[in-house]
Parts: C-alpha cells; sequence; structure tokens
C-alpha cells in the first residue's frame, strides 16, 4: 500500500516540538529588547558625560569652575555658540562648572533622535531624565528605562548620570 502524507500522530508531534520552540523563544526576545533599550540609553548617557565634560572644560578656561549660578549671580556661564540660552548674550548657565540640570540646556548640547523626550523631574531644576517617548513619562529617577542628569551640589564635584534599566 502507498500512502502519501502524515499521520495524524506525526502532525500532532510536530505541533507541539513547535509550541515548544515558541514558549522558549518569546521570552529571549522580549528580554532581548529591553536590553536594547537598556544599551540605548548607556549610549545616552554617554554623550551627557561627553558634552558635560566639554562644557566644564570650557568653564575651566574661563575661570568660573568653583562657581554656582543663582539669583544674585547670573554670570555664571559659557558660550558654545549656538545663539540661544537663557542669558541676554545666549551661553549656558553654569553649577559649578557644569551645565546646569535642565532639559532645555542639554537639549541644545545634544541633537538625538526624536523618539526620546526629555522630561524635568516635578520641583526640581537641578534634575532631568531622557526616556523613550513610547514609554511613560517618568515621574522620579527611581524610574525605570530612564537615564537621568542631575548638576553637582558642590564645588570640586561631579554631576550625576545615572541609568535605570528597562525591565
Amino acid at each position: 500500500m502507498n500512502n502519501k502524507g502524515f499521520t495524524l500522530i506525526e502532525l500532532v508531534v510536530v505541533i507541539v516540538i513547535l509550541g515548544i520552540l515558541a514558549v522558549t523563544a518569546a521570552p529571549k526576545y522580549i528580554n532581548l529588547q529591553a536590553e536594547a533599550k537598556t544599551a540605548t540609553l548607556h549610549a545616552i548617557k554617554g554623550s551627557l558625560e561627553g558634552a558635560a565634560a566639554l562644557v566644564h572644560s570650557k568653564s575651566i578656561v574661563k575661570g568660573n569652575q568653583n562657581d554656582t549660578f543663582s539669583p544674585t549671580n547670573l554670570t555664571v556661564s559659557v558660550n558654545i555658540g549656538d545663539g540661544g540660552g537663557f542669558t541676554s548674550d545666549g551661553e549656558l548657565v553654569l553649577v559649578y562648572g557644569y551645565p546646569i540640570g535642565l532639559k532645555d540646556q542639554f537639549k541644545r548640547l545634544l541633537n538625538i533622535d526624536s523618539k526620546y523626550e526629555y522630561e524635568q523631574m516635578a520641583g526640581s531644576f537641578s534634575t532631568f531624565a531622557i526616556y523613550f517617548g513610547e514609554d511613560e513619562k517618568p515621574t522620579s529617577t527611581d524610574d525605570n528605562c530612564i537615564v537621568y542628569y542631575e548638576h553637582p551640589s558642590g564645588p570640586n564635584l561631579k554631576p550625576t548620570f545615572q541609568v535605570n534599566d528597562c525591565i
């Protein structure tokens, strides 16, 4: 007898094997997306650190790296040559030689893709976060899947650059 085709048992075995492969592969794929987003945030963190270091270098040359911005001291700044800014001559406002932690300051320094958003942390002019625009807006520096910047709190201190992993 010459039968062509598969038996029902063979088909069921193939379907079970494909189901097992799908169950084991799907979580791995989902986790790779979170790891890729986290790696992207680490790259943005590197850009933030580089931009802040360049501004700090200009501040050292200008000699105002130990001064801080305040309502009575509006002159703590450096010119980055883009014509924007908060001061009348378009300079970047500094806190102890680093950019003040306002998102608009770093928008001038970084050219990142429009799929990322900047969010000022509530009640703070010292801290902002960058996150994926498709994600929920962060409300604190403890939220997942963000990179945040906080300007230094005193002279000879460095700013905080932190990545919170995506899960």
